[in-house]
């Protein structure tokens, strides 16, 4: 678990932490043991549930989001909730008099507006939300799993371009021009992992898929199929379009130098590619076999099989 977005939040732990401390200290000093045969634990099963969970929401919020509005604003929103419901928990198990009658009447106040709160934390999320979107249109398409990307690259993974393949090729016969997908192979990548690391050969493959997504149009989707493989997908592109655009890509990347960490080393990798156009007869297995023979093939006319 990466817990480095929770040090940055250590003010907003320590303010939770005060908060809970003073809420406890003065309840349990002004409050009464009811005693066990009054305690209805149904209840203190439920609102104390809730209390726990609520608090798992703000770990997992502060554990997730760097600094920042949308962050602080769903922290409060929570951490108001949490505070009414701690004090409803609290009520299961203790009893005030009269000059303290006012701990109970106060419980329900903080809930509305760390609603209220919540709602301009959403509002605010779902505009950060439209920016990440638009970013990740070329990783993402149509569907977002964190379980069908990629960890090194950040890109979709094969078994999310499989899908989308397979999702196209039931749509053929509802576009105009088909679409075209693109492999690209980065040259002699086993050779660039001996020499610098696999630490590099990772930073490497991300900077890579970087000037990849860079390079693509809006409508693309771009994933790391295998080790130093990359597939594009182009919806609606003809063969002859996708040449260009492949030519285009190419350039890009073989135009980007890599810069290694340790190593004052400048890196320029050549780039094997191969290309095929969707047709109504083709299934997703076959497509993906003739972009890998048609890329051995390319590599061979190069001189190079790594």
């Amino acid at each position: 678990m990466n817990l480095s977005f929770l040090k940055l939040h250590r003010s907003l732990l320590l303010i939770l932490v005060v908060m809970l401390t003073s809420v406890l200290t003065l309840t349990l000093s002004y409050g009464h043991y009811k005693g066990h045969s009054q305690i209805d634990w149904f209840d203190v099963g439920g609102e104390g549930g809730i209390t726990a969970i609520t608090l798992l929401w703000i770990f997992f919020i502060l554990l997730s989001r760097p600094k920042g509005r949308v962050t602080n604003l769903l922290f409060s929103g929570l951490a108001f909730m949490n505070l009414s419901m701690t004090l409803d928990f609290i009520d299961e198990f203790v009893y005030y008099s009269d000059e303290q009658a006012w701990l109970s009447t106060i419980e329900s106040i903080p809930a509305p507006f760390g609603m209220i709160l919540m709602t301009m934390a959403l509002y605010h999320w779902h505009q950060e939300q439209m920016t990440i979107n638009q970013q990740l249109r070329n990783r993402e398409r149509f569907y977002r799993e964190h379980q069908l990307s990629d960890a090194i690259s950040g890109l979709a993974s094969a078994d999310y371009m499989k899908s989308q393949i397979n999702r196209e090729l039931n749509l053929l016969h509802h576009s105009l021009h088909g679409f075209s997908l693109l492999m690209l192979d980065i040259a002699q990548f086993d050779r660039f992992n001996r020499q610098f690391g696999d630490a590099e050969g990772n930073k490497l493959l991300q900077e890579f898929a970087q000037v990849i997504t860079l390079n693509v149009r809006e409508q693309d989707l771009v994933c790391r199929y295998a080790s130093d493989c990359f597939i594009v997908m182009l919806p609606n592109t003809e063969l002859a379009v996708a040449e260009q655009l492949s030519m285009s890509l190419v350039s890009a990347l073989e135009a980007f130098s890599f810069n290694s960490s340790d190593k004052a080393v400048t890196y320029k990798q050549k780039v094997h590619t191969s290309l095929v156009a969707a047709t109504h007869r083709d299934s997703t297995s076959g497509l993906l076999s003739q972009l890998h023979q048609k890329l051995l093939m390319n590599k061979s006319l190069h001189g190079n099989t790594a």
